[in-house]
């Protein structure tokens, strides 16, 4: 797997830093970047750096948006409420497929955290679109 500094969307963010939603650090700029893919399936690893603790549970969704800052994203993938406990440093990455066409609607793709419960005392992540999906041994 090779990882791209332009499809960087969090690197270590601290999204144990409150309850609430917060936005990925970074958002990918489709309109102004060089075809990604070209009709391949693509992915959104998210890698746990450090572990979570203090809220119930985070949704992490892929959002696009007309506006770089995803005011108002629209939500094109999640993985639904994942327990905390399951979120600990170097566990297996989280794997979302998306499609090679996402993006195209709108021009900016980032992530959105969507913590349950209440406020989180940690955890970071690094988070990036990758054409192939991570292969734990």
């Amino acid at each position: 797997m090779i990882m791209d500094q332009e499809l960087l969307l969090s690197n270590e963010q601290d999204i144990g830093a409150g309850a609430g939603t917060q936005v990925s650090t970074n958002t990918i700029d489709m309109g102004a970047a060089k075809p990604i893919g070209q009709g391949r399936q693509m992915y959104v690893v998210i890698i746990i750096d450090e572990s979570f603790a203090g809220s119930t549970s985070i949704n992490f969704q892929v959002v696009t948006d007309t506006e770089e800052t995803l005011s108002s994203p629209t939500v094109q993938i999640e993985t639904g409420a994942i327990a905390i406990g399951s979120l600990t440093a170097g566990r297996a990455a989280i794997v979302l497929p998306i499609g090679s066409a996402i993006g195209t609607e709108e021009r900016y793709l980032g992530l959105n955290y969507v913590e349950a419960g209440s406020s989180s005392s940690a955890g970071k992540v690094t988070a990036f679109v990758a054409l192939d999906p991570p292969h734990n041994n």
